[in-house]
């Protein structure tokens, strides 16, 4: 299978910190200057580095930098069992999604600060206006799902989406594609930041449910 290029970058970042170039609680080069150093470009890295953040390896701090996160497990690869099953179809990824994140939504809505929600609540409307003006909404559909994993407050089902994250980079690329999809995502992301909003924990897990059920559905169609 090919290597996508973020795999790349994903891949020289980790030989630096299991060389020890880069150690635990290191401020991390720029952006610009990663892409200079791996010779990839810019949107490339910062695609890596989303997915390394969503790994819990690093940590992306808006205003000072980005950190390598002091983790006991942080030179552990959590996507080492998921490689080893081979290529995984998009409809095994929605049905794992499906079981694990309504519950995540559920327990963000009890668990999550009022920082977080209020972020949550930012990022759904950033998808709408990047949707109306017909721009990506890739990261910050990442961020948003990622998020509601750390708003659960349980590091066991916040590792296991991190486990799924770097596959889950091309399925949503896949997902975004179908007719109508962005729309009906950037819909339910409103709605299910309101219910957590709210603390409706109960309807959060509904309204994950039925979104991932809809990818799920137009995609076998």
């Amino acid at each position: 299978m090919k290597t996508m290029a973020y795999e790349t970058a994903i891949q020289a970042i980790k030989e630096k910190i299991k060389s020890g170039e880069w150690k635990a609680g290191d401020r991390l080069p720029t952006v610009q200057q990663l892409a200079i150093e791996l010779s990839l470009g810019i949107s490339t890295v910062r695609e890596a580095l989303r997915i390394l953040e969503n790994q819990r390896i690093v940590s992306i701090e808006h205003g000072r930098g980005m950190y390598l996160r002091n983790d006991p497990l942080l030179l552990e690869d959590p996507t080492t069992t998921l490689e080893q099953l081979g290529n995984i179809s998009l409809v095994s990824l929605l049905e794992a999604r499906l079981l694990i994140e309504p519950e995540l939504a559920a327990l963000c809505a009890k668990h999550a600060t009022d920082s977080q929600i209020q972020q949550l609540r930012y990022l759904a409307d950033q998808m709408v206006v990047q949707m109306q003006k017909g721009g990506d909404f890739f990261e910050t559909d990442m961020t948003f799902h990622q998020l509601i994993a750390e708003g659960s407050n349980n590091p066991v089902l916040i590792r296991m989406m991190s486990m799924i994250a770097p596959i889950s980079v091309e399925a949503r690329k896949q997902t975004n594609t179908i007719p109508n999809m962005r729309t009906k995502a950037s819909n339910y992301h409103i709605l299910i930041a309101i219910a957590i909003e709210e603390r409706h924990a109960e309807q959060a897990k509904l309204l994950m449910e039925a979104h991932i059920r809809e990818m799920l559905r137009m995609f076998i169609q």
